[in-house]
């Protein structure tokens, strides 16, 4: 592919620059020509400032509001006009907005990044009645599915997509950014936030929603401290249910043991000051946050859902709990706090698996996936498999 003209597709620019923009940038200094479409949020300004060029698109989460109407319209307006070589779009109600926009506009070689399918095993009947005859039929105007999990993957490649399923291990994460985070500037840190040097600092960086739990965590650090544990939650990140959070802490009393950080861009500092990275999710793809934790060295403790389970093995390097089980969750902080060795021999099995997921090689599997995309002849049939991750 030379010289292309690429579109990058999500729901809101956030996910794009969080995830995504090396990846574009590394398109553009190819030659290719990267416009991205997103709902207008706080993350617009990174994405300018990386020079890429963005389109509002103003998408809905909720599948049937009218706006996704009005998304699709644009879209495939956008899409007539520019007809894309190449359109590689995220997160779910946007890929479906724009798989039909695509096929509307008569644009081939839609790629489609499902970060963690609502099916799955142990999901509700609801998400399998809904989501997955949408996914099924979407994967007809569909060239390629990259799957970040084996699950995902092995129920993708039974899909009818127009050439191919691919595994492809997350989003990568750059290694040596965590692994050389300045001492100095954690320090400084500590003394911004106010921790002292005995506290237990249990780090959780994840949007405020139903989905990540965040409520399991609170409940457990009030357990800890009443058990003697002087354990300090960071919460990194915004959402939906922050104010509901922050009113559980105040009714707790725990305003002094649970702090809300915010949106941050100092994550590789504030991963370094972390004893333990927790994500008590009740759903996850392959979760970032815990590639980030794996680079930086850290012990983890996780639910037992797709995805975190890939990158944590219970006694290794973490804990998998119970979604819902507070006593295991409190134990495996417990655990952690009482033995350093523990999380010191935890956090280096982590940064071992780290190498795996690292930003340079999953550039490079991504690009084996675009070097093929504008072919004419269906591939699936391959069995090769290529590097650490990506099976063809």
């Amino acid at each position: 592919m030379t010289n292309a003209k690429v579109a990058y597709v999500a729901t809101v620019y956030s996910h794009l620059a969080v995830f995504h923009i090396p990846f574009i940038q590394r398109l553009k200094s190819q030659g290719h020509q990267v416009h991205a479409y997103g709902g207008r949020d706080h993350c617009k300004e990174d994405l300018q400032q990386a020079s890429i060029e963005c389109r509002d698109i103003t998408f809905s989460r909720n599948p049937l509001a009218l706006q996704n109407i009005m998304a699709l319209i644009s879209l495939t307006k956008w899409f007539k006009q520019e007809q894309y070589d190449l359109i590689h779009v995220h997160t779910p109600n946007a890929s479906v907005i724009c798989r039909i926009a695509a096929k509307l506009a008569g644009c081939k070689n839609v790629i489609y990044t499902a970060h963690g399918f609502h099916f799955f095993k142990g999901a509700s009947w609801i998400n399998w009645l809904v989501y997955f005859p949408v996914e099924w039929l979407m994967s007809f105007w569909t060239d390629v599915i990259i799957t970040i999990n084996q699950e995902d993957y092995e129920r993708a490649r039974k899909f009818p997509v127009r050439k191919k399923a691919v595994y492809i291990p997350g989003v990568g994460v750059d290694i040596q950014t965590y692994q050389n985070a300045n001492e100095r500037v954690v320090d400084d840190l500590r003394d911004e936030i106010g921790i002292k040097k005995n506290e237990f600092i249990i780090l959780c960086i994840a949007e405020m929603n139903h989905n990540k739990n965040q409520e399991q965590l609170i409940y457990s650090v009030y357990e800890l401290n009443k058990q003697g544990v002087p354990a300090i939650c960071l919460l990194v990140g915004t959402g939906a249910k922050e104010a509901y959070l922050q009113s559980l802490v105040k009714r707790l009393h725990l305003e002094h043991s649970v702090r809300f950080l915010g949106f941050r861009k100092d994550i590789p500092a504030i991963m370094k000051m972390a004893d333990t990275v927790a994500l008590l999710s009740r759903r996850e793809g392959l979760p970032k946050v815990l590639l980030e934790a794996s680079a930086a060295g850290k012990p983890m403790v996780v639910t037992d859902v797709r995805g975190s389970r890939e990158l944590v093995s219970s006694q290794i390097n973490g804990f998998v709990v119970p979604v819902g089980g507070d006593r295991e969750t409190i134990q495996a902080f417990k655990l952690l706090y009482a033995n350093k060795e523990l999380r010191m021999e935890m956090g280096f099995n982590s940064y071992v698996q780290a190498s795996q997921y690292d930003l340079k090689e999953i550039m490079v599997l991504l690009d084996e996936v675009y070097s093929t995309s504008n072919k004419l002849q269906a591939t699936a049939s391959s069995s090769e498999i290529n590097g650490e991750g990506m099976v063809i």
